[in-house]
């Protein structure tokens, strides 16, 4: 068994990660987690040399590839360019998310002969049994900690909505927050926000129900008619069918909140959703002054279910029953969110035709999604998905395999 001995008291190569999680903190964060990791060496007595100094402001530990301070302090750790024997963290946390930080260090610690240390420990030896068990307590109690940080917040949103107060986040389009005060022991504090129609923008969601439940048609032809009405002021404009198909879906519209329908996570750096029981949503009937009446929405949901029916019924799938939290490259279509319109930049999306009469063979399309939907983009031209994966494919063989060589 390899049993490497780490000295401290050698004239160590270290960099510094400092990091805050939002705007909101305090602005000084990095600079005391620098000043603290700084005096602990100091008063160690640890002869190390400080060849780097990285951080990130206002980046939230559950991404890495959103973090420039992180991403440069490993390409310049994996390419030689700053040599560095450890990374010195205020704590653990600050490196990141609890779950991903097992194979960074491995990986930093294996391939690359960097440690990863924190001030909150005193520089504990990370490779001894103690320092392995310290590390792994370090790591649980993080998560844990992060996850009843989690369960309050949901827990206070909860209450929050259930007294007709908005719950966090924007409000809904159409909406403004209004903030209610309330007085306790002659102080007065805001209890919360509650929800005001605006009326510029109700009539674009009057709109918009009133052409669904007249005419049934999907989201991007809604979007089309709604980019198109003079009506509608052109500060709202361009509407985008994925805009659309989410206000379709909210009651909030007709006065009732909705609240926890679906769960939210970061998994390989994507964000992730997925829904949750119906037995844990959160209903508060009239919690807001309706835009649209019960009724309409109630017709337009029924409309968008038969028409989701109908669709899941020509999908035949393969018969697996759980999906992948990040499923990664798409591979029916693997160019899809790396080709762009040439026009307005809008990443293109593949868009497939109705089966041939011959064969019964599905042709698909790359195609602007803004010139689809009368969004601005005069891009009307279709790329045939075959030909432009073949051409891409070639392109790159060319590249990677050059003829003369």
């Amino acid at each position: 068994m390899l049993n490497r001995i780490f000295d401290p008291f050698k004239p160590l190569l270290v960099v510094l990660y400092l990091r805050m999680s939002s705007g909101k903190q305090n602005p000084r964060s990095p600079d005391q987690q620098e000043a603290e990791i700084r005096q602990r060496i100091t008063a160690l007595g640890y002869p190390w040399k400080i060849v780097g100094v990285y951080r990130d402001d206002a980046q939230s530990g559950r991404y890495t590839r959103k973090r420039a301070g992180y991403q440069k302090m490993l390409r310049d750790i994996r390419s030689g360019k700053v040599p560095a024997d450890m990374i010195l963290v205020d704590t653990l946390q600050r490196l990141g998310r609890n779950e991903d930080l097992g194979p960074t260090r491995k990986d930093l610690r294996e391939q690359y002969g960097v440690l990863v240390l924190t001030a909150d420990s005193h520089f504990a030896d990370p490779t001894t049994p103690q320092g392995k068990a310290f590390g792994a307590f370090e790591e649980f109690r993080a998560t844990e900690e992060n996850r009843i940080k989690a369960h309050q917040v949901l827990r206070g949103k909860r209450d929050l909505a259930r007294r007709g107060f908005w719950p966090g986040g924007a409000p809904p389009f159409g909406y403004r927050l209004v903030s209610k005060i309330a007085e306790s022991d002659g102080r007065q504090y805001m209890e919360g926000s509650v929800l005001e129609p605006l009326p510029e923008e109700s009539l674009v969601i009057q709109k918009l129900f009133e052409r669904a439940k007249a005419t049934g048609h999907g989201s991007a032809r809604l979007a089309q008619h709604l980019n198109a009405d003079p009506e509608i002021p052109e500060k709202f404009k361009p509407f985008h069918d994925a805009t659309v198909r989410m206000w379709l879906k909210q009651e909030i519209y007709c006065g009732d909140l909705v609240w926890g329908k679906e769960a939210t996570d970061v998994v390989s750096d994507t964000r992730v959703k997925e829904p949750n029981p119906e037995s844990e949503w959160l209903r508060v009937p009239n919690f807001c002054p309706p835009i649209i009446e019960r009724d309409v929405w109630e017709e337009v949901a029924l409309v968008r279910l038969r028409r989701k029916r109908a669709n899941d019924n020509k999908s035949t799938g393969n018969g697996k029953q759980i999906r992948p939290l990040a499923p990664g490259v798409s591979l029916t279509y693997p160019l899809s969110g790396l080709v762009q319109c040439a026009e307005c930049k809008s990443a293109m999306r593949p868009i497939t035709s109705g089966r041939s009469s011959n064969g019964g063979r599905t042709y698909a399309y790359y195609a602007c999604p803004r010139a689809i939907t009368g969004g601005g983009c005069s891009n009307k031209t279709y790329f045939p998905e075959r030909w432009l994966f073949e051409t891409v494919v070639d392109h790159l063989a060319s590249r990677l395999f050059p003829a003369d060589v």
